[in-house]
């Protein structure tokens, strides 16, 4: 039996060491002392753990294995293997030539698994194709040493974790996320248009349906952003809502049987393509004031698609509009 790692553990009023052999079962093992020399070694059977390269006992009572093949662990230790039935192997023992110890292993007693960190250490083998038919293909890795080795499979993207579910009423056509202001974290609402209604949710703890944002919910909606630093744009068929950080909206309505069908939006600037074909633009100013230029153009044709540049600063002019 040889011993891979140890870790001590150590108080005011006891001490003790944990040692791991390289069947991955780990003893306890107590010093009976007498002022400066030891008289008796205690050595106990403790638990049974995947073999690692090296371990530590945390103060907090956990027991960390790091390995050199395979996955790391965290264990909490729930018991310190005093009050069970477990043989005790002691230095003071008399043995005959020949005579030895033995041990049961066990499932874990003593420890609790908590965590498991993966590791891919050692990649024996690694290839490169799409068995799976998904487009893009996955990484087959062949990993570890002996009975703890694995096949994994390793594909591209990051994983999502599911916060909320919500039912909708039916089919939407666009989702957009909005902050309230520029200088918020995260999002606030989530804005979802179907072909006859806009539905907003509230994004907290919990998502939930709001009445009270300034967004119309009885039209659909073209699009939805953040403008300026502390204020909200819906865009409708049938006209603009500016909805400012205090509650009040600024709404402009299409001119007599026109509506909108494109638009394009930027932190400062607004273009929307009405029917026809005729462009109208808006700026905000240094005021928060989302205003109407009096000139408009007629692109003799109907509009398809629209887009505007950033435009960040206050003033500063239109750079460039593309449409087709």
């Amino acid at each position: 039996m040889l011993f891979v790692c140890t870790a001590t553990h150590k108080t005011k009023s006891m001490f003790f060491f944990l040692a791991q052999t390289e069947q991955g079962d780990v003893f306890k093992i107590t010093l009976e002392v007498d002022e400066d020399s030891v008289t008796e070694i205690k050595l106990k059977y403790f638990d049974t753990a995947p073999v690692c390269s090296s371990f530590v006992v945390l103060k907090t009572g956990f027991l960390f294995l790091a390995s050199e093949f395979g996955n790391h662990y965290l264990y909490q230790i729930a018991h310190l293997g005093e009050d069970d039935d477990e043989p005790e192997f002691s230095s003071a023992m008399p043995l005959d030539e020949g005579e030895t110890f033995f041990f049961q292993p066990r499932p874990l007693k003593n420890l609790v698994l908590v965590d498991e960190m993966e590791s891919l250490a050692p990649i024996l083998h690694c290839n490169i194709t799409d068995l799976a038919n998904e487009d893009t293909p996955q990484l087959y890795t062949v990993c570890g040493r002996g009975p703890r080795s694995t096949l994994r499979v390793l594909r591209h993207g990051l994983e999502v974790s599911e916060m909320a579910v919500s039912d909708l009423p039916g089919s939407p056509n666009a989702v957009w996320t909005v902050r309230k202001s520029i200088h918020e974290e995260y999002d606030s609402y989530i804005i979802v248009s179907f072909v006859n209604a806009t539905l907003v949710l509230s994004i907290g703890e919990t998502v939930e349906e709001v009445t009270d944002s300034g967004f119309l919910g009885t039209t659909p909606t073209l699009s939805c952003s953040s403008i300026g630093n502390d204020a909200l744009l819906q865009i409708y068929p049938d006209g603009i809502r500016h909805i400012r950080s205090d509650r009040r909206i600024n709404e402009w309505k299409t001119p007599g049987k026109k509506y909108i069908v494109k638009c394009a939006v930027n932190q400062r600037q607004v273009v929307i393509a009405l029917t026809g074909g005729e462009l109208v633009y808006f700026e905000m100013d240094q005021t928060g004031q989302l205003n109407e230029y009096t000139e408009r153009k007629d692109m003799n044709s109907e509009v398809i698609c629209m887009a505007l540049p950033e435009c960040r600063q206050v003033n500063k002019e239109l750079g460039s509009l593309l449409w087709g």
